[in-house]
């Protein structure tokens, strides 16, 4: 092969990553090894001397004889790497915005965790709200899950964040690029690639502490508890020879005497929770709050 002047070898990428913009459709394309040929003006010998040699430095599918998809878009990267001998042409596709590699998928996982965790900085607790969730679940991960659901807008926030990345990385948007990082979120959210819980975990811990006056205990002393102590009664009369104030004041509240069930509890909870929630009392809201806050605090408790 004949070396080839720097401006050939600008013209032959720039070809090759304009006949990519031309066919594709959110990042999905296909260029046959004829074109790549053409483009290239390699002969074929050559060509397919070069092609079949990446078998002996990545696993390589005999269907890349008839071209190239962006399945496999990481060896094209490689061969034409070795027939323009250049190298970091990974960075050319993705300003095309027709291929990301691993590199810039990383980039991009961490970008918009980092939008995640600034956008919970600034986030001022809706205590009702969180409150009403966990009365209705069984587990503060869950009740949790929802509010992040109801106050973070994930679907427009990710949509930003692809815009705003796009943008800073000076990468093409034009050619589906937007979308196939949308689509490439959502199928790592909740994996080990992106995993939503983890990243909030410092936050969650903020708003558990916010709601009941403690921090969180390890989800695994919980599971060790209650295998130990399987669901203890509350009607157990050694609990309450320690009553604090506080748990008292709440229990009072409630209308609930020193041995009461968890049945009694919770069915005490339905009884105020129907009569005073501000659906059917417009005056109740503020009640409705403290019932909440009373029976919670004593499910917590117990926990």
């Amino acid at each position: 092969m004949n070396a080839r002047s720097f401006d050939q070898v600008k013209s032959s990428l720039e070809d090759v990553i304009f006949e990519l913009q031309s066919g594709s459709n959110d990042c999905e394309w296909f260029i046959s090894s004829d074109k790549l040929i053409e483009i290239l003006e390699i002969r074929r010998e050559d060509y397919f001397k070069l092609l079949y040699a990446l078998r002996g430095e990545r696993e390589y599918s005999s269907k890349g004889t008839q071209g190239f998809t962006q399945d496999n878009a990481d060896l094209l990267v490689l061969l034409l790497e070795k027939v323009l001998k250049i190298e970091g042409l990974a960075s050319e596709f993705a300003k095309g915005g027709v291929f990301f590699d691993d590199t810039y998928l990383d980039e991009f996982r961490s970008f918009l965790k980092e939008i995640v965790l600034s956008k919970l900085e600034r986030h001022d607790l809706d205590k009702e709200l969180l409150l009403l969730l966990i009365s209705s679940t069984k587990k503060f991960e869950d009740a949790f899950d929802s509010y992040f659901d109801d106050k973070f807008d994930l679907q427009r926030l990710v949509d930003n964040g692809i815009t705003e990345f796009l943008d800073r990385k000076g990468f093409s948007g034009d050619y589906g690029a937007d979308v196939f990082l949308r689509n490439y979120f959502f199928q790592i959210l909740n994996t080990k690639l992106f995993p939503i819980r983890q990243i909030t975990s410092e936050y969650r811990d903020r708003a558990y502490y916010e709601i009941f006056g403690k921090f969180r205990e390890e989800e695994r002393e919980k599971t060790k508890k209650k295998k130990s102590n399987s669901r203890r009664k509350f009607s157990s009369r050694s609990f309450y020879e320690d009553e604090d104030a506080e748990t008292r004041d709440h229990r009072e509240f409630l209308g609930l005497s020193e041995d009461y069930t968890n049945t009694e509890l919770k069915n005490k909870y339905k009884e105020m929770i129907k009569k005073y929630h501000p659906d059917v009392n417009k005056d109740g809201l503020e009640m409705t709050q403290k019932i909440i806050a009373s029976y919670n605090f004593l499910v917590m408790k117990d926990r």
